[in-house]
């Protein structure tokens, strides 16, 4: 703590000797503001930025439904999947697919079976069991069939066993099916031939060999004069005493049935194998020439002057041509190569204006909140918080097409910083991380200013958050005012009504939930930068807590004066414009160390036993000064917020222990004069310190000590009030004890008006009754007139109060 101060001290003359000498060079001037260590971490800072600046590829500078008043030009060559020109390659390719046809083994083999049927009929003894057997088939009895067959002997077997061979190796040639339509596939082939399979699929070890032939080639089992002219083709394989009855069998089974079976499976099949292969549909952009337009409405079929914005489609187009773009850029074209390096003097050139915002921020920390470059850890904290936000920053500048989501992390910057913060500061530190987001993103002049204004806000609204609904609305009126901004640029730059009024619901949206966010986090945000909001002071100013229940058990009288103190100075800061409510619990714990040694204190001390009287003076300074350390140890181990930690240790400053110090002097031998022997100086005796250095321990110390001495007097009138409150200010002045904290002679005025206020109410005048008379004694016998008495001394008191 001690060590802070002196560091504090050495920052602030080296801001006054960078305002004093202008020869220094720039580097040198920003190391003697902001240290050795804090140029370091800005260095890291803007390296671990440069680093957030390379994550991906930034998206497409276009919104959904995003006016854009004129045709965009590709920058390179593009294509595009087009699923309809996909789904007409695919159907083409089914449709290209022949029809696979196998030979009708089974007609063949039915065809054979009937005339060897006949053959065997034909053996009977008599013409009329012939005709019996003919009568219960298809065909018609034949006398002269009969007597050819009838008792038939080797060479007529012979022949007829020949013929048949002969006629089934002619089936198996013949093309006679089915009209194509008629077959079971979809979609019809649309091709000009057909493949006949040689073999069955069915049959095993065979080889199946394809044969393609014309369509044209088929005969369609519909054309029956086709049909009967191949009979009558394939009868020439027959004697002629057979050919009647074979016709029949021939004519009346190729009417049932073709030659060639349509094959179903092999044929849809070979669709499903095409249509895989099948060419993808895709659309070609040519480089230079417009790909996406603007669209207007319609009104009765006539375009109107209200453009539309961007369409899913065209959003999906924007995203291939980027795609594109990128890919040409990292390749080895001339062109590409001599656009990657005006891309780095680009990078260079927003490098270089980081760098003077990276070092202008710190050098503004240096400057006006020194104690953050002080610590490492607040350093590495308020860089932390920034870098953070930084990376959020560009990951939705790369992964979302709106520039209005980017609020979010930037406001949940600006909140924690005005939580952690003063509010001047977080302002300041909010519009430079402001303008570098704007850099990063190349946001336009809208975006800008609608982050600074949800920024500033925010930073002005959440300065005390004494309620937890404060955070809430806070988030609900900053995101009105960014939602009123965003909408107004949106009228500036001529765009859509509804693209404009989509763009204040998303702002305004971001602002809410990062609201939410921070009323989520804020626990975890004051543990991180060691701060305690209002909240977390409302709940130390419970008199529950363990610590003030401790104080006002075992210290009664210190617990009654703190009570005192903390509403005396609380008054006082309201009236010069400081945190009251940090000043109040501040002084609940300023002087929970007397604790420890309780009864060696004035207000706590019983029956006029004052223990010091058996002490020596240095013996009771010792004890007087150990309240202090005790009260910090105290803090520590019951986990006292830091920030209440100076009212511990700087509410005496450097003051001197007057009464000890006045003892020891007495107690010094004297010399012939009549004098003490030596002067007791006043450094032995003065408390460590250190000197106050916020307006509100110094108001405490304040009223620490105008409280103790208008105690002390007996007759505590308002005009000696006023004398003894002046007085202690002005002998705290010359002591210097206000030379380290920023409160001025014209507020320390009003806090002496404020406090001569406060101790006139707690220490009024009392009215001094004469004493009673033998009379009077007898009067009060009864109750009646003991009761006219006390509301009679009640009237004369009010007045006086």
């Amino acid at each position: 703590m001690f060590g802070l101060t002196k560091k504090r001290k050495i920052r602030r003359q080296r801001a006054k000797q960078f305002k004093a000498e202008s020869t220094v060079s720039a580097w040198e001037a920003f190391v003697r503001v902001v240290g050795i260590w804090p140029t370091i971490t800005t260095i890291a800072f803007l390296g671990l930025i440069g680093a957030a600046m390379s994550i991906g590829e930034r998206t497409i500078p276009y919104s959904l439904n995003e006016p854009i008043g004129q045709p965009i030009v590709a920058r390179v060559d593009f294509t595009q999947d087009d699923p309809e020109q996909a789904a007409a390659n695919k159907l083409a390719a089914r449709e290209a697919v022949p029809n696979y046809y196998r030979v009708n083994n089974d007609l063949i083999d039915r065809i054979a079976g009937d005339l060897t049927a006949i053959f065997q009929a034909a053996q009977v003894e008599s013409f009329e069991l012939f005709q019996k057997h003919a009568a219960e088939a298809f065909w018609s009895p034949d006398a002269g069939l009969y007597r050819y067959l009838n008792n038939a002997d080797e060479a007529k077997k012979t022949v007829f066993q020949n013929s048949l061979n002969s006629l089934k190796t002619a089936l198996a040639k013949e093309r006679i099916a089915r009209p194509t339509a008629e077959e079971r596939r979809d979609p019809p082939s649309t091709a000009l031939e057909v493949v006949v399979l040689s073999t069955s699929e069915t049959e095993k070890g065979e080889e199946v060999q394809e044969e393609t032939i014309a369509t044209i080639q088929l005969i369609q089992m519909v054309s029956k004069d086709a049909v009967a002219g191949r009979v009558q083709i394939l009868l020439q394989k027959f004697p002629p005493d057979m050919r009647k009855t074979a016709g029949e069998v021939l004519t009346h089974r190729l009417s049932e049935q073709p030659t060639l079976v349509f094959d179903e499976k092999l044929t849809h099949e070979r669709m499903a194998a095409k249509e895989k292969n099948a060419a993808p549909g895709v659309k070609s952009f040519e480089q230079g020439k417009p790909f996406v337009f603007p669209r207007y409405k319609e009104e009765d079929g006539l375009p109107q002057r209200e453009e539309l914005g961007l369409a899913p489609t065209d959003i999906e187009l924007l995203t291939l041509e980027q795609q594109a773009y990128q890919n040409f850029l990292n390749s080895e074209d001339p062109e590409a190569v001599a656009l990657r390096t005006q891309q780095r003097y680009e990078q260079i050139g927003t490098g270089v204006i980081l760098a003077i915002l990276c070092i202008s921020l710190f050098v503004y920390v240096g400057l006006y909140q020194p104690r953050i470059l002080e610590v490492r850890t607040r350093t590495i904290a308020f860089a932390g918080l920034l870098l953070a936000c930084f990376f959020a920053v560009r990951l939705i500048d790369v992964r979302l097409t709106r520039p209005e989501f980017i609020l979010t992390p930037v406001l949940l910057a600006a909140s924690i910083l005005t939580i952690a913060y003063p509010r001047r500061f977080a302002c300041g530190a909010t519009i430079i991380f402001v303008i570098m987001v704007s850099v990063v993103i190349r946001a336009n002049m809208g975006i800008t200013i609608t982050l600074m204004a949800g920024g500033y806000v925010t930073a002005l609204m959440l300065n005390h958050i004494r309620t937890r609904t404060k955070i809430l609305t806070a988030g609900l009126l900053t995101g009105l005012l960014v939602a009123t901004t965003s909408f107004a640029f949106g009228l500036i730059d001529r765009q859509e009504l509804g693209f404009a009024l989509s763009k204040a619901y998303i702002a305004a949206a971001c602002a809410v939930l990062a609201a939410l966010i921070i009323q989520g986090i804020l626990p975890f945000v004051e543990r991180i930068f060691k701060v305690a909001t209002a909240l977390t002071l409302l709940e130390y100013r419970d008199a529950n807590r363990p610590l003030l229940q401790r104080l006002a058990r075992e210290a009664p009288g210190t617990y009654n004066h703190s009570l005192v103190l903390g509403t005396m100075a609380e008054a006082a800061c309201e009236a010069i414009g400081a945190n009251g409510l940090l000043a109040h619990v501040g002084s609940l714990y300023h002087d929970i160390g007397k604790i420890q040694k309780r009864e060696y204190f004035a207000e706590n001390q019983e029956a006029s036993i004052n223990r010091h009287d058996k002490l020596t003076p240095t013996m009771s300074l010792l004890i007087i000064l150990g309240h202090v350390k005790d009260g910090l140890e105290l803090a520590k181990e019951y986990g006292l917020p830091r920030i209440l930690h100076p009212f511990i240790a700087e509410h005496h400053g450097t003051t001197v222990v007057k009464y000890f110090h006045t003892m020891a002097s007495e107690k010094q031998p004297k010399i012939s004069s009549g004098k003490h022997d030596r002067e007791v100086a006043e450094a032995e005796f003065r408390y460590p310190g250190p000197k106050p250095l916020s307006r509100e321990t110094a108001i405490l110390m304040l009223c620490d000590g105008v409280e103790s001495a208008v105690r002390a007097l007996p007759e505590p009138t308002a005009g000696r009030i006023e004398t003894v409150v002046h007085q202690i200010l002005q002998a705290r002045l010359k002591d210097g004890q206000f030379d380290d904290c920023p409160i001025t002679l014209k507020e320390l005025h009003a806090v002496e008006d404020s406090l001569v206020k406060s101790l006139c109410r707690f220490y009024h005048g009392r009215v001094a009754y004469p004493k009673e008379t033998k009379a009077a004694k007898e009067s009060l016998a009864t109750p009646e007139a003991a009761h006219d008495e006390i509301k009679e001394k009640e009237e004369h008191t009010e007045p006086a109060s």
